[in-house]
């Protein structure tokens, strides 16, 4: 299933009035996503990309689209009343549409942004290796996978937690690279060889966190039957595969939760997770 359909599943919301273009209005639209999105999305891609400029000054994407959506979701939100369960969650959904829209603005740019080089690792915000990233994501979230590995491998760089940061994502990509029978024996040794390798690279940063858990809970959850998600015991042994399915679901719901993710990005990209691989699991491929 599409992220935009399990977004679907979340509920119906009114549809979009239309919302005068104004100069007042980008502004203020700049204004909330630079303070509440922006930072978020470049610390779950890991990318410059997202802090969009004009000028030298802070500016945001001149699509109608993206501006209507904010421009909603900004108006939702003046309406919510203390206690008012139904508005509360008709913001909550328009948010998750509006962060998963942010993120794939990154499809936006010119595809031919810039080629890969043989040699040094691609600038931070670069156009064409946060595009590929959140195609990466967008294939781990879908259950699907991608027929190449399109990120760039990690190479040497004075910077180590630059060459870990781009291991880590090239061994996402791994991860969801297609391959020969992928319920065969050789393909989940593969698949498993990438998670060893991610979970090495995890540094101790949130969204390789998020996304290392995706990973377990997808590779994992078509081999047992739910619910295996809100029960993991507090020192589980991980070495169970099924402990370790409880544990990673676990991480996902709680930081889905307004006391867990640290942004709203995480918290919003984890409730798609968790509906794709958990609770109902619409994307889970059931295996014999």
């Amino acid at each position: 299933m599409k992220i935009d359909e399990i977004i679907d599943l979340l509920g119906t919301v009114p549809t979009s009035q239309n919302i005068a273009h104004t100069e007042g209005t980008h502004n203020e639209i700049t204004k909330v996503y630079h303070e509440m999105y922006a930072p978020g999305l470049a610390s779950f891609f890991e990318s410059g990309w997202y802090h969009f400029t004009e000028n030298g000054s802070p500016s945001f994407p001149r699509s109608q689209r993206l501006v209507e959506l904010m421009a909603s979701f900004l108006k939702a939100l003046e309406a919510v009343k203390v206690n008012d369960q139904t508005q509360m969650a008709y913001s909550g959904i328009l948010e998750t549409r509006l962060v998963w829209e942010l993120a794939r603005a990154a499809y936006d740019p010119p595809t031919a942004a810039s080629a890969i080089s043989t040699t040094t690792l691609p600038h931070d915000g670069d156009a064409k290796e946060t595009q590929n990233r959140v195609r990466v994501v967008e294939a781990l979230l879908c259950g699907d996978y991608l027929s190449v590995n399109p990120l760039c491998p990690p190479m040497q760089d004075p910077d180590s937690y630059r060459t870990r940061q781009f291991d880590f994502w090239y061994s996402l990509a791994e991860f969801v690279r297609t391959r020969e029978d992928p319920n065969g024996p050789s393909a989940a040794k593969s698949r498993e060889e990438m998670l060893s390798r991610m979970r090495y690279l995890l540094d101790g940063r949130e969204n390789r966190d998020v996304l290392y858990s995706i990973a377990v809970v997808r590779e994992l959850a078509p081999h047992f039957d739910s619910p295996y998600g809100n029960a993991a015991p507090q020192h589980a042994d991980e070495s169970d595969p099924k402990n370790r399915l409880s544990v990673a679901s676990k991480f996902i719901y709680d930081e889905s939760q307004v006391t867990g993710g640290t942004t709203n990005v995480v918290r919003r990209l984890c409730d798609i997770a968790y509906r794709a691989f958990v609770n109902p699991g619409v994307n889970i491929a059931r295996r014999p």
